[in-house]
């Protein structure tokens, strides 16, 4: 799938307002959101992934991987064998998985017991952002430098592809082996249709809805529909209110969507009409395909660094994780 945030913004964050302690439990007519993890160190977390309604992991800061196998009721943290950051995970099954962070790529066959791992030399202010496997074989990777890497052996050995952009690549996501998605921090979506070998880029720049700031997650539900999440925090404090991006023929046209927040980092459709966004403030939900966008989890205000979700994965319309970038973890459940 796809997965990561833009966490360059996150520290500022932190400075601006501080922690707080958030609301544990939010009960709409649509289902219950609860918190099934507290947060009990200073580690950072950023990625999640869930292959099934029972089996998740997520991710963060020194090779921290956490695992549950009980839909999110424990967790236990998985030794790594290596100490970089974690910025993105994803399962295929139980058993096979990808994660990656500084420089570096790991799998696993066996659930996340036994890791091995790829370092990448060469500058050390680059890192591994975003990653998604469209089966066993064939993945992809976006770094903050605006490269992608390829893989058609499940990880064994990677090529890198031009891109076409030198902005940090914050999401992609692959349909099949051969179209795909990805989105920058500058604003940019990249397309391709023969597996990442050619890139076409558009700019967001042009769409009349004030300024919609970075592209932080994008998702789509099937080769027409998708979304894309974006972050207007730093660009507009004035006018923070950031929209969705939508598109319903394939990238063609985008437009439009707003949302009652400065920002969103991740999004997950489960249906054409059925999703949620998270970020700043809380998770957002609609039942339109986005046309409205209401809060399911919403802090009193807006200086809880607690509920800035960094991440949220759906298995179906009846149970979804998300994670705040202080590890806290929450799970919905429909009633």
């Amino acid at each position: 799938m796809k997965n990561c945030v833009l966490f360059a913004f996150i520290p500022l964050i932190a400075l601006m307002f501080g922690c707080e302690k958030a609301v544990e439990t939010t009960v709409l007519n649509a289902g219950k959101w609860d918190l099934v993890r507290k947060a009990d160190s200073t580690k950072h977390y950023i990625g999640i992934c869930f292959a099934d309604q029972l089996n998740g992991w997520v991710v963060g800061d020194s090779g921290r991987v956490l695992h549950t196998s009980n839909a999110g009721d424990s967790w236990e943290t998985q030794s790594t064998g290596t100490t970089v950051s974690l910025r993105c995970v994803q399962f295929i099954g139980t058993q096979t998985g990808w994660a990656a962070g500084s420089n570096a790529i790991g799998m696993t066959k066996d659930g996340g017991h036994l890791w091995n791992w790829r370092y990448f030399p060469g500058d050390p202010r680059k890192g591994f952002l975003c990653m998604s496997f469209a089966n066993l074989t064939a993945g992809w990777i976006g770094d903050n430098f605006g490269g992608i890497l390829h893989t058609e052996d499940g990880g064994m050995t990677w090529t890198t592809q031009i891109s076409g952009t030198s902005w940090a690549i914050t999401s992609v996501q692959f349909l099949d082996a051969q179209e795909g998605w990805a989105v920058s921090v500058h604003g940019e979506i990249l397309h391709t249709i023969d597996g990442g070998n050619n890139w076409t880029i558009k700019t967001l720049g042009s769409l009349d809805c004030g300024n919609t700031g970075d592209c932080t997650d994008i998702f789509f539900i099937n080769h027409s529909l998708g979304w894309i999440a974006t972050n207007n925090m730093l660009s507009s404090m004035a006018n923070a209110l950031s929209p969705i991006v939508h598109t319903s023929d394939a990238g063609k046209a985008w437009v439009c969507q707003p949302v009652p927040t400065m920002m969103t980092t991740s999004l997950q459709f489960v249906n054409e009409r059925s999703g949620w966004a998270a970020g700043w403030n809380g998770i957002l939900h609609t039942t339109n395909g986005g046309v409205n966008w209401d809060y399911q989890v919403e802090a009193s205000s807006g200086t809880f660094i607690d509920l800035y979700f960094v991440g949220l994965y759906f298995v179906d319309q009846s149970h979804g994780w998300a994670i705040t970038f202080m590890g806290n973890i929450y799970r919905y459940q429909a009633l």
